[in-house]
């Protein structure tokens, strides 16, 4: 049996990038080829907790932030995402590891985080990221219409978005491939839609429904 594509999407908030991979389930489920989506933090117990910190609902140090995602992307790549890739079924995900990498390495180093998610990495890293990059002054705009409330990371952005940058060059230089798409996200959205279509459809040709 054929394993499942693994696909990773990220970007600042109000990037666009749960907007682009909703459509790229929708684009899969109508050709009848079997997906799934899933999310980071994680809505299993680890993740819920670090979601609360996000919101501000709980305070947790810097530190333990760092090792709190990475402890939630390992337990969701165990009992999740990695079992469905195995059965051939493909995984979408709204963030992972180089989230992680952008927001924590606000305050830790890649070096630290890089060796705190080491095992998940060696474990299962996805067939093709998507970064989709905006404007940090437009990210913000965004989501001050849409969100409710202030989360832990708001007003960080250019930040996040020099830490994407860093971390895919030093991924790809310990890796020695580059399977990231950089998509241009201040694009009118069924652009960068068709975009990253263009970029996937061949990781799902002679794929068949399942």
């Amino acid at each position: 049996m054929d394993k499942g594509v693994f696909i990773a999407f990220e970007g600042l908030d109000g990037s666009g990038k749960t907007t682009q991979m909703n459509a790229l389930r929708d684009k899969l489920l109508k050709r009848k080829i079997k997906c799934r989506d899933e999310r980071e933090p994680s809505d299993g117990i680890i993740g819920l907790i670090a979601r609360g910190a996000i919101k501000k609902k709980i305070s947790i140090s810097a530190h333990a932030m760092a090792l709190l995602f990475a402890a939630d992307r390992y337990e969701h790549v165990i009992n999740d995402i990695k079992p469905y890739i195995d059965k051939g079924v493909h995984v979408l995900t709204d963030r992972f590891l180089f989230s992680n990498f952008a927001y924590q390495g606000l305050t830790s180093s890649f070096e630290d985080l890089y060796n705190y998610n080491k095992e998940t990495i060696e474990l299962l890293m996805p067939d093709l990221t998507i970064f989709v990059d905006v404007d940090p002054r437009v990210s913000l705009n965004r989501i001050g219409v849409s969100r409710v409330g202030k989360e832990l990371y708001d007003r960080k952005g250019e930040g996040v978005r020099s830490n994407f940058l860093v971390a895919f060059e030093k991924m790809k230089e310990i890796q020695g491939t580059n399977n990231i798409l950089v998509v241009n996200g201040n694009q009118p959205e069924e652009v960068v839609t068709d975009e990253i279509w263009k970029a996937v459809e061949p990781l799902f040709l002679g794929k068949k429904a399942r």
